[in-house]
């Protein structure tokens, strides 16, 4: 083989869209080299060289080769098989098939997407004619090896009609069709200035050289579409984790057109959503749309964008003229790219592209856009969900606080008191609405009836239920019988309403404070607290009774209680006695003791230490219950 330098001009053109396969080397095994190797060393070699064996395993499967030529063609093929790069490849290939034929004009060719055969890499022309060729199947020497798939030879191109002359000097030429698994990946040329470059040992290396090169080649093209597509899968997991925490419908349009212009350098770019009731397309995140209607509605099925949010499939126009689908809505485009944004198989809208250029957008631009815009319907449903939710929260919002006004305006206006008595009353909702109730009544001749309960769950079905049931224990209050019947009556309406469920703790306490006296029953509520002034002594009240609505028929027991100057009355729910510090509950004992320590001061008084002193025990915590705290001092 001859060896030489050129200086003649060389030149690489990237390629896009190349189809890939796999290379291998012949370990120097199956060249009857066995004793020269350990078995270590020949497993070292396989890991090294396995990029290029199966190339090496069609060269076997030809004629047999003289040793001395797959010699010289092992070190070839290897530096060939462990270059990934393209760009890199293509030069490395031109500098090693010089080690073969000293040729003047070099040529690899690679099939486009309409098979058309251009130049990825060209050297030893002098003008920037080589690079800007475009041959057909069939056409010139180079289209013939294509089309018949076999090398062509000719020895004087001057004799040989098919020759497209483009750089004097050259007398003759060897067009190799480079294959892969009967797949053409293109054409290696090779023109030389005469016969004598072409030996027919340097013809045989060349063809067995260019099956490894079409292997070569496709392996890199993968290689480069592999990093092409990890990079992308790399940028697409920072956009999802930029996109994903945006509920905000407008402030993630915004940042998706930002994340566009990033991996696309767009001119105008819009992002349509779907108006689920008209099926129109509206407008609702535009950059550059200067020229557009304000705001253009665009019916699904109609347009560009239409029929790709009909179809749920991207649509790619290199010329908008030849398409009768476009709508002239910006009349500078020229070229289109429409991505639907689909999720879970309902379209949500589509991503727009528009170029004043033609044929601005690409297959490329289709394959970042889509993965992208399926993370981007995720995202926008997320904000849409999130919108909906704050609405109705914003609507429940309204309704619970008219609601809690309402509650409100069921509650006592102001603590009665008079001769010879004082009360205080203290309500503390865990919740908006609270499940806890309590009244005052006054039934003439110094009676006066203090009601505090009790409903079971909290929330807006407590508060409709401990509503309903307050209603039941004013109108029997008034009716003026005892504590044990009044229980008695209310239980019986609650069963009848049926409200499978729910029930209500409640104690009835009337006092008479001309006759010095109490009377109380209760239903499952705490017992409630009494300060003897003359024994400076707490004690409860223990009266035990079924909560109300809960068996049919209940009974309740009553108790009477005397009453002298300073005594203290204390009634509450169990929100004061359960709240939690972290490590227990506040407990009966810490209450008769708060209630102890401040019970010579006035009933209102004495509610605020007792509350205070609550929270001072729950600590930052918020109440897991409500809190709801009568006190009545005898005077």
């Amino acid at each position: 083989m001859r060896r030489s330098s050129s200086s003649s001009s060389t030149r690489s053109i990237s390629r896009k869209g190349w189809r890939w396969g796999s290379t291998a080397l012949m370990s120097s095994i199956s060249m009857g080299r066995r004793s020269a190797l350990t078995a270590d060393m020949a497993r070292s070699l396989y890991v090294l060289t396995s990029p290029v064996l199966r190339s090496w395993e069609s060269v076997e499967k030809g004629p047999p080769l003289p040793g001395a030529l797959l010699t010289e063609l092992l070190p070839i093929v290897g530096e060939i098989g462990a270059v990934l790069d393209p760009d890199a490849l293509l030069p490395t290939i031109a500098r090693q098939l010089r080690r073969i034929v000293d040729y003047k004009i070099l040529d690899i060719f690679l099939v486009d997407r309409e098979g058309a055969l251009v130049p990825a890499f060209v050297e030893g022309y002098q003008s920037e004619a080589g690079s800007r060729m475009r041959i057909r199947p069939g056409e010139g020497i180079v289209g013939a090896a294509a089309q018949s798939r076999e090398p062509v030879f000719v020895p004087d191109v001057t004799r040989d009609p098919r020759y497209l002359a483009v750089v004097p000097g050259v007398l003759a030429e060897m067009a190799i069709p480079l294959l892969n698994r009967d797949r053409l990946v293109g054409v290696l040329n090779i023109e030389g200035p005469d016969l004598g470059a072409f030996t027919p040992e340097a013809r045989t290396a060349l063809q067995v050289l260019a099956r490894h090169l079409a292997v070569a080649i496709e392996n890199a093209t993968f290689y480069r579409e592999a990093r092409w597509y990890a990079g992308l899968l790399a940028t697409l997991y920072e956009i999802g984790k930029e996109t994903a925490s945006i509920l905000d419908l407008d402030e993630l349009l915004q940042r998706v057109a930002e994340v566009v212009k990033r991996v696309i350098d767009y001119e105008t770019f819009g992002i349509l959503l779907l108006d689920e009731q008209t099926q129109e397309l509206v407008v609702r995140k535009a950059v550059a749309y200067a020229d557009a209607p304000e705001k253009p509605r665009i019916p699904l099925g109609q347009g560009l964008t239409g029929t790709a949010a009909l179809t749920k499939e991207p649509i790619l126009v290199g010329d908008v003229r030849a398409d009768p689908r476009y709508l002239n809505l910006i009349p500078q485009t020229r070229s289109e790219l429409v991505v639907p944004l689909v999720h879970k198989e309902k379209v949500l809208g589509v991503f727009d592209l528009e170029s004043p250029v033609l044929n601005r957008f690409t297959d490329e631009h289709v394959k970042i856009l889509t993965p992208l815009a399926s993370q981007v319907a995720v995202a926008i449903e997320n904000a849409r969900l999130y919108e909906s939710l704050r609405a109705k929260e914003a609507r429940l919002e309204k309704d619970l606080d008219v609601a809690r006004r309402i509650q409100g305006g069921l509650f006592p206006e102001k603590c009665p008191g008079g001769p010879g008595w004082e009360a205080s009353a203290h309500f503390v909702p865990a919740q908006v609405l609270g499940g806890d109730l309590y009244d005052f009544f006054d039934l003439g001749e110094r009676v006066h009836a203090v009601a505090i309960g009790d409903v079971a769950g909290k929330g807006v079905s407590a508060a409709l239920y401990g509503a309903f049931a307050s209603g039941n224990v004013r109108a029997r209050a008034f009716e003026r019988h005892a504590p044990a019947e009044l229980l008695r009556h209310v239980n019986n309406t609650l069963r009848r309403r049926g409200m499978d469920g729910l029930f209500c703790t409640l104690t009835y306490a009337r006092f008479d404070f001309a006759a010095r006296r109490l009377v109380l029953a209760n239903s499952g509520l705490p017992y409630p607290l009494h300060y003897q002034a003359a024994h400076a002594r707490c004690e409860p009240l223990e009266l035990p009774g079924l909560p109300l609505g809960t068996f049919d028929g209940s009974t309740y027991e009553e108790m009477t209680v005397e009453l002298s100057p300073g005594d203290v009355f204390v009634f509450y729910t169990d929100g004061v006695t359960e709240a939690w510090s972290g490590t227990e509950e506040y407990g009966t004992e810490r209450l008769m003791r708060q209630v102890e320590a401040h019970a010579t001061e006035p009933a209102g008084r004495i509610g605020e230490q007792i509350l205070s002193d609550v929270g001072r025990f729950e600590g930052a915590a918020s109440p897991a219950d409500d809190i709801t705290l009568i006190v009545v001092k005898v005077q």
